[in-house]
């Protein structure tokens, strides 16, 4: 599985190459040829910006894992398969057309502003967004409404100079990604965010979750609180998978829901279950 690791691309209209089934066939050849990275782009040359893709046994492992769509690897029993949520249709220097995959709702985006504060755009009708200019936009995530309620459908880095200051080290403890996210909280404006120990239902579930697959939770987020009557203001959640704490920091700063959710100034908790290289981290806020 690949988590907090990007490809820059420059904004440009998708040429109609195939459907979902060639998307998915040119990604495993692809993969198998290259690796990761370019199983990446050859999805993304199809309009799929996914967050979660990678190498499985079968279908039930894919299902466990919370990919939808799956290829066969040519030579091998193992599947080539990814989650996909949301596909670009059309994008320009100024404005991207997303559309929503069977099941799953377009809701919003956020962007990255070159001053590193987040903003957020509203799609009209058409699944048409307005994008801020180059120069001043660092990347671009859409979230949609799923099966487990929101989610990041795609990531999308705009062209750009800019550099965003980068407090992230890259051997991190729990505490230093906390603390970079914190530094940068408060370059911005805003209160720390209080590292604090998961509510013991939540941990419960998520380490249990975490063991079996990397995702949010199979209840999603909002279920999950209800069932167990944990009563979180302005709860969010943010996963993650990488050996490295550094880079999954970095990750998470990079990516403009997961950026926009850890800087929200509206919370001040934030609890970590980590299982293995596994990670899932609950903001909220407490009332002081």
């Amino acid at each position: 599985m690949l988590q907090a690791q990007f490809v820059t691309i420059v904004l440009a209209a998708h040429p109609t190459i195939g459907g979902l089934e060639s998307a998915m066939k040119d990604a495993a050849a692809a993969q198998v040829a290259y690796g990761q990275v370019a199983a990446k782009q050859a999805l993304a040359n199809h309009g799929y910006y996914p967050f979660a893709l990678g190498r499985v046994a079968d279908h039930r492992q894919a299902t466990a894992e919370g990919l939808t769509h799956c290829s066969a690897i040519e030579g091998s029993d193992e599947l080539f398969c990814a989650r996909l949520s949301a596909r670009i249709v059309d994008q320009s220097p100024v404005h991207l057309r997303v559309q929503a995959m069977p099941g799953y709702e377009l809701l919003y985006a956020h962007w990255v502003r070159s001053d590193g504060r987040v903003g957020q755009l509203k799609p009209d009708a058409a699944g048409i967004f307005d994008l801020p200019s180059q120069d001043h936009g660092i990347a671009i995530g859409v979230t949609v409404r799923g099966p487990l309620g929101p989610e990041t459908g795609l990531y999308v880095p705009l062209a750009s100079t800019v550099r965003l200051w980068d407090p992230c080290g890259d051997d991190n403890t729990l505490e230093d990604v906390i603390g970079a996210i914190n530094a940068i909280r408060a370059d911005q404006g805003s209160s720390p965010l209080q590292f604090t120990e998961a509510p013991k239902a939540y941990e419960r579930v998520r380490g249990r979750e975490l063991k079996r697959r990397f995702g949010h939770s199979e209840l999603g987020l909002s279920s999950l609180l209800a069932k167990h009557r944990l009563r979180l203001r302005y709860a969010a959640e943010v996963v993650a998978e990488d050996q490295n704490l550094g880079a999954i920091c970095r990750g998470w700063m990079l990516s403009p829901s997961h950026r926009a959710a850890l800087l929200d100034e509206r919370r001040n908790q934030i609890a970590v279950v980590q299982r293995g290289d596994r990670l899932s981290a609950l903001i909220w806020r407490r009332a002081r």
